[in-house]
């Protein structure tokens, strides 16, 4: 077997698959190659841990109180339904939009016993409505 010339005055028994220059290119990329991958798997997507906070939530429930910066229901079901029905609140604030049917009304025309959807997105740990729209119950 006859070397190549490079490789004969460097001593090596066997020749080099590809030439140096191109080899390194090969090793570069292949590394380029290799860090993009671990960006990719090891950065965090968007969503994730932020508990869908750019989805809004719908929930259905009952009325119990209406306070001045929050809703307080019952009975609600959640999205999941893992966990049944259960009371809780959700925050109120001047953009949420309130609805009987498809009519718009005023904050005051929500009233205990309504029943109601409620579109909300998660601020913290807490709900905040974007629309709450009565859609049965006590009527006045």
């Amino acid at each position: 077997m006859r070397l190549c010339c490079r490789a004969r005055r460097r001593g090596r028994l066997f020749p080099m698959p590809y030439p140096e220059g191109v080899q390194n290119a090969m090793i570069r990329n292949a590394l380029l190659c290799l860090a993009v991958v671990a960006v990719t798997l090891f950065h965090p997507s968007p969503g994730i841990g932020q508990d869908n906070a750019a989805e809004p939530e719908c929930l259905k429930g009952t009325v119990a109180k209406v306070a001045e910066n929050a809703l307080y229901l019952k009975n609600t079901n959640l999205p999941d339904d893992a966990k049944g029905k259960r009371d809780l609140m959700v925050l109120l604030d001047k953009d949420t939009k309130y609805f009987d049917g498809t009519k718009k009304i005023a904050r005051e025309g929500l009233q205990p016993d309504h029943i109601v959807l409620i579109y909300c997105k998660m601020a913290g740990k807490e709900r905040k409505a974007s629309v709450v729209r009565i859609i049965g119950g006590k009527k006045l």
